[in-house]
């Protein structure tokens, strides 16, 4: 369920900030493929709403709450219309804690028992089973088993597994203190010896032997709704408005209650041991606290937990007393799904999806013509896209429900996929083109291709010559000081220094445009600066930001950019479209580098502490190794075809990831100063690493350039690509 709303949820303020700003390039209407050609390079996607469509729009509801005065009981009425509200008793909640692998690491700055067994606060102890045997093991931590403290622990049992568990000293899990949980210390999942995080936890954990340790949090209902609520929403909803926003986050408390509950009651009549997991295909469940900083509780929280109280044991049931699956997605884009299409409630229009600020309710991607015709060989080159059924509810006829791809030499029609029947299918989930292309919904249509005019396959007519673009040839390299100089090698060509607004003004990020013949030069309190060939679609001016701006991405048309800054907001403007961001996270670890994907429809966010993080059909290659402080992360550079990328250390060390070759480094030397970037040539046979003072070390196919007239104060590098 999680992942509907999360990348939704940063441009939230951004899009009511910037409406007017963010521009989104449309494709010329004089585009269309008709006759006997090729269709387009680029296929433009309109489409609507993000998600499955089923049950509660959270911001449908959002819009409800605020442009229409709704109360909770009225919202989930409106979605769930034919379900009840009723009130339940208080119950726990067993929670498959899945990102634990192997043994239970636990510990509490308060004494805590372990299957009876006392341990004072500070202890780290390591649980675990082998061979039905559970045992403890004291002065443990990732990498280290620790020594036997005991063995043969008594256990107990649930719907036939075996469990010991982990009591802390006190049994008010309401209290919003973090010394008196039990906190988990999670080890990194590439090097188990790395410890990456520590979760702190209301209620009880616990050990399952299930051939091998299964980790489980047993926590009561309203307390674990309290770890699912901000993470399936947006806290601040519940001050919008003069306040009227608590009404949506009272409708997802009262959603996610239902949820949990009917997902347990499916679980149990399946005789699993655990009711929900932690993951986003049950519901995103944090836990209380991570690294110290608190996840449920705290100001940001006060209305997520406001919602949960003023809903408390509320749930909906359908009128056979069965609690209700109550699925719920971020947008519905004005209608959402039917039971006829894989929804437990029928389907309503949603006028509270319009709401200003959902970047969702109406969007816009992009796919190459080549990616379609490497997807769906069969068709050769194509020629036309053509929507045969929809579902009939809202704009364009309602939700595709079938498709047929026209080719050069065949037609795709899906007849041979899973749930497709007569060249159409019944859901969001059988939609093959939309699993293929990562589309945000299953409500699209494609305005290149006029559907009055047939569309044939065959061969094509030939192409008019085409002139080839003017762009910069042979490897080049920039270089960007703080004070806005820019330095340029190679083919890459000086059009310009950025300008100063203020003494407070500094330089932080660049990027160049496909051509090589224009960039721009973003500040840190979100200016940009266009140059050559380069178009200003927009800046973050004015916008109250969190963090400084900390790296800049150009969308590979040139007709856009984005920004991010080092809590991980991201700004689109122009052709780029937003994918994702993770402030709402808050994660210990800043972002430091933004990198588009080849097709611009995602994009790639890198952390200080070496993790990558993927969005839109951006290739999750994996991460660096946690880096410990001095040796951060710095910059990201991506291999042309965005299957691999290399991640740049401050200490002068490359990590390749995926399929990118490392080429060298000067990890194992004494290094002077710190690299501040990394850039890559466009073969992706090689990379520069630049110190501050200018300094380039260049690998691979990249030629060495006197980089350091350059001097101090560098903060960023960009190659021609």
């Amino acid at each position: 369920m999680g992942p509907m709303l999360a990348r939704g949820a940063q441009a939230f303020v951004a899009a009511v900030v910037l409406a007017g700003v963010l521009a989104v390039m449309t494709p010329d209407a004089g585009a269309q493929s008709t006759g006997n050609q090729l269709a387009p390079e680029v296929i433009s996607v309109e489409g609507r709403g993000f998600g499955h469509g089923n049950g509660l729009s959270q911001w449908g509801a959002l819009g409800y709450a605020l442009d229409y005065g709704w109360t909770s009981d009225r919202i989930v009425g409106h979605y769930y219309s034919n379900t009840s509200l009723t009130d339940i008793a208080e119950r726990d909640i067993w929670v498959h804690l899945t990102r634990n692998r192997g043994d239970l690491l636990v510990t509490s700055e308060s004494a805590f028992s372990v299957a009876g067994e006392d341990f004072s606060g500070g202890t780290v102890l390591r649980v675990g089973v082998s061979g039905g045997d559970f045992s403890v093991r004291s002065n443990s931590g990732c990498g280290t088993r620790g020594s036997l403290v005991v063995d043969g622990l008594t256990a107990s049992s649930r719907r036939g597994d075996r469990y010991v568990e982990v009591l802390p000293s006190s049994d008010d899990y309401g209290v919003d203190d973090q010394s008196r949980m039990l906190v988990m210390i999670y080890c990194d999942g590439t090097d188990s010896a790395v410890e990456s995080m520590r979760v702190a936890y209301r209620g009880t954990l616990a050990v399952i032997d299930q051939s091998g340790p299964v980790a489980v949090n047993r926590v009561p209902l309203e307390q674990y709704l309290r770890g699912v609520v901000p993470r399936e929403s947006i806290p601040e909803w519940g001050a919008a408005g003069d306040g009227r926003g608590i009404a949506a986050l009272e409708a997802q408390a009262i959603a996610a209650r239902s949820y949990v509950l009917s997902l347990a009651a499916a679980r149990e009549r399946g005789g699993m041991f655990t009711d929900t997991c932690d993951y986003w295909n049950c519901q995103v469940y944090a836990g209380a606290a991570q690294n110290g900083q608190g996840l449920d509780h705290g100001t940001r929280y006060i209305h997520s937990n406001t919602a949960i109280v003023n809903t408390a044991g509320r749930v909906l049931t359908h009128s056979n007393g069965r609690i209700a699956f109550a699925e719920f997605h971020s947008s519905s884009g004005g209608w959402t799904a039917g039971i006829d299409e894989g929804s437990h409630f029928p389907g309503v229009e949603d006028l509270g999806d319009a709401t200003q600020g959902n970047p969702n309710h109406a969007w816009e991607s992009r796919i190459r013509r080549a990616d379609i015709e490497a997807k769906f060989p069969n068709i050769g080159r194509l020629r036309c896209i053509e929507v045969t059924h929809r579902n009939g509810n809202g704009a364009w006829g309602g939700r595709t429900r079938g498709l047929r791809l026209v080719g050069t030499e065949g037609v795709e029609d899906f007849e041979s996929y899973s749930g497709v029947s007569d060249g159409q299918w019944g859901r969001w989930a059988r939609d093959p083109f939309r699993r293929a292309f990562s589309l945000k919904s299953d409500w699209y249509r494609f305005p290149q291709f006029d559907s009055s005019t047939p569309c044939e396959s065959g061969p094509v007519d030939p192409p008019d010559p085409i002139d080839p673009p003017d762009r910069a040839s042979g490897p080049g390299l920039w270089v960007l000081k703080s004070d806005g100089t820019v330095f340029a090698d190679g083919s890459a060509a000086h059009f310009g220094d950025g300008t100063q607004t203020s003494q407070s003004t500094r330089f932080v990020a660049m990027a160049a445009t496909a051509s090589g013949r224009g960039y721009w030069l973003a500040t840190s309190n979100g200016d940009v600066q266009a140059f050559g060939d380069a178009d200003n679609h927009g800046n973050a001016v004015g916008v109250e930001l969190a963090q400084p701006v900390a790296a800049m991405a150009a969308h590979p048309n040139g007709g856009g950019y984005w920004l991010t800054t080092g809590d991980g907001t991201v700004f689109a403007f122009g052709a780029a479209g937003f994918w994702g961001a993770i402030a709402h996270l808050r994660l210990a670890s800043p972002v430091v580098d933004i990198e588009a994907t080849p097709t611009g429809d995602g994009y790639w966010l890198a952390l200080a502490d070496g993790r990558v993080l993927a969005f839109g059909d951006a290739y999750d290659a994996g991460c660096g190794p946690v880096l410990p402080t001095g040796e951060t992360a710095v910059g990201l550079t991506v291999e042309p075809d965005g299957e691999g990328y290399w991640l740049a250390g401050a200490d002068t060390a490359v990590h390749a990831i995926g399929s990118a070759e490392h080429r060298d480094d000067r990890a194992d030397r004494q290094n002077r100063l710190r690299t501040v970037a990394i850039a890559a040539t466009a073969t992706g046979d090689g990379y520069w690493l630049v110190w501050s003072d200018g300094t380039s070390f260049n690998y691979g196919d990249a030629p060495d350039y006197r980089t350091s007239r350059a001097g101090s104060g560098v903060v960023a590098a960009e190659s021609v690509r």
